[in-house]
């Protein structure tokens, strides 16, 4: 779910719109791409990869929107996205199971309780051929959709973006924590006073950016 509104100047009726956040893909020349909300999953699909690819070669991240106080201009702060593989088994997830199984069955073969030691042995072989055969099962099921394409990004080492898919944007850093408004943000004027994009009320009274001489009314909130 993203939140956005639209705020419109006072004076020479320039509309900007405000978005809450937007996952985005970093491409191989170092620029963001945004993957449009709700259709993330197929946006990145189209550029080769999925999700969870994506996150795996660092190549996902969020952007995280704001406007100034003081001087009307739109900021963001850019942080990596994590995001996980799905329900699918891998060794990592059964390593440990697997250990205590071989603990068990040495306590077993002390006892000489036979019955119990085979059917734990039987288990025990069970394990990791389940683990193989949902590994396998995933692989084919990228390999009919073609995912990850060879032209995918994240092939070739970049570095971390330093500018957001809106090339407008003023980049911020972050010294608080995750949650609540900005402490310390990029230079957008002498006083920087960020607050959340999709938050920005009437009451602000944000300046227009573009002609100086308004303030921006917000005439419009959505979700979706």
């Amino acid at each position: 779910m993203s939140v956005s509104c639209v705020g419109t100047c006072s004076n020479c009726g320039v509309e900007r719109f405000w978005l809450s956040n937007t996952l985005s893909l970093q491409m191989d020349d170092g620029s963001l791409k945004c993957l449009p909300h709700p259709g993330e999953a197929w946006a990145c699909e189209r550029e080769g990869l999925t999700l969870w690819q994506a996150s795996e070669r660092g190549r996902l991240y969020r952007e995280t929107f704001y406007v100034c106080r003081r001087c009307g201009r739109e900021g963001e702060f850019i942080e990596a996205e994590s995001r996980d593989r799905g329900p699918t088994l891998t060794w990592k997830d059964v390593k440990i199971p697997f250990a205590a199984a071989i603990v068990i069955a040495v306590v077993l073969f002390l006892f000489r309780w036979w019955n119990a030691l085979m059917v734990l042995g039987i288990m025990a072989a069970a394990l990791p051929l389940s683990v193989w055969m949902e590994g396998r099962k995933a692989a084919r099921e990228l390999a009919k959709r073609g995912l990850p394409r060879r032209d995918a990004p994240g092939r070739v080492a970049v570095g971390k973006p330093v500018a957001g898919c809106d090339p407008q944007c003023v980049v911020g850093r972050r010294s608080g924590g995750s949650d609540g408004d900005p402490t310390t943000t990029g230079e957008c004027c002498d006083h920087p006073d960020w607050i959340p994009a999709y938050r920005v009320s009437d009451d602000d009274r944000v300046p227009c950016c573009a002609c100086g001489q308004g303030v921006m009314k917000v005439g419009q909130h959505s979700i979706h």
